[in-house]
């Protein structure tokens, strides 16, 4: 079997997932690092992991693979998806204004941005460099709840992303599909909540947008050829969320590569309370970025489930910065 893993940077993925489940107390991680270009899969890491010698004591869910077995809502990293359909809908520009007062009433629920500050006159671009969820929920609005749908069809996020590694399954747009939705429920989704996807799902459609649009299949065999899906967006409306993205980095510095131009976006959403409906106190940690930006080699997504102390986004960033440095190096 030829695989298109690249055996360096896998290592290297491996060591850094475990390194960030050890320092931040995580239950688990997920590592993906994908060509945008062709679909192929550069790495592909899981942890906690088993010993195949010893398979016996590991507990069963061990044996799972995350990556394409597991969904999760993936919160703010599914904001450039929101911003690159609207753009290529045409019902917003990069320059689009809208004013945030700080809160968003909706169905008796109230959405706040994270910093649960009031930012006033605010651009597109502001949205994914400042993560603002009311931003979020006006690009949704102005784009429109069937056209927003259709939009996350596009994407993929009602289908296997057809990789070809077994058990894959697919997110929920439940909250989406239901006989009767709320205004609360389209602007959640928005911003990632009240959704879910596979790893995978979030890196095929980040990827789209860092190849100008064009949505590759992924794949793991070696002896297959690159294979696209779809357009998804128009290359300029995927140029431009690629052009906010790498402001989010300029503004977070973190995941910054000194001579590189790297696009990014970090995500933290609450976990799913599946007994009594609602949230725990625990969070998923996501980042995803892509560089050189604009002609990008890879695509990678680091995702730490549960990391202790439930902490606002960007703890992953940092690995994500040491793999992105390493392959760039």
């Amino acid at each position: 079997i030829h695989l298109t893993i690249d055996r360096n940077v896998q290592a290297q993925a491996e060591y850094l997932l475990n390194e960030a489940i050890t320092q931040h107390k995580a239950a688990g991680g997920t590592f993906i690092v994908e060509n945008p270009q062709t679909g192929a899969i550069i790495a592909l890491a899981n942890l906690p992991d088993f010993n195949p010698n010893s398979y016996g004591q590991s507990p069963i869910q061990s044996f799972l693979d995350p990556a394409v077995e597991s969904i999760f809502e993936p919160g703010s990293i599914m904001k450039p998806v929101t911003m690159s359909s609207a753009l290529d809908a045409g019902v917003i520009q990069t320059s689009t204004e809208y004013y945030d007062s700080g809160r968003l009433v909706l169905n008796g629920h109230t959405i706040f941005d994270w910093d649960k500050k009031a930012h006033g006159w605010t651009n597109m671009t502001t949205v994914i460099a400042d993560s603002l969820n009311i931003g979020a929920a006006f690009v949704e609005n102005k784009l429109g709840d069937q056209a927003f749908l259709n939009y996350l069809y596009k994407f993929g996020f009602n289908v296997k992303t057809g990789i070809d590694l077994p058990g894959e399954v697919v997110g929920s747009l439940r909250q989406l599909t239901r006989t009767h939705t709320e205004p609360i429920d389209w602007a959640a989704a928005s911003f990632g909540q009240g959704v879910s996807a596979t790893p995978i799902r979030m890196v095929e459609a980040i990827s789209a947008i860092a190849n100008h649009g064009v949505m590759m299949q992924p794949y793991i065999d070696g002896d297959q050829s690159p294979k696209v899906v779809r357009r998804v967006v128009s290359v300029t409306a995927a140029d431009e969320t690629v052009t906010m993205m790498e402001h989010d980095v300029m503004h977070g510095k973190l995941a910054e590569i000194p001579g590189y131009n790297v696009a990014g976006k970090s995500g933290t959403a609450q976990v799913p309370n599946l007994k009594t409906g609602g949230y725990t106190n625990q969070v998923i940690d996501s980042y995803i970025g892509f560089a050189p930006a604009h002609n990008p080699k890879f695509v990678a997504l680091i995702v730490l489930y549960e990391p202790a102390g439930a902490p606002l986004s960007g703890i992953g960033v940092p690995y994500w910065q040491q793999l992105a440095s390493f392959m760039l190096n």
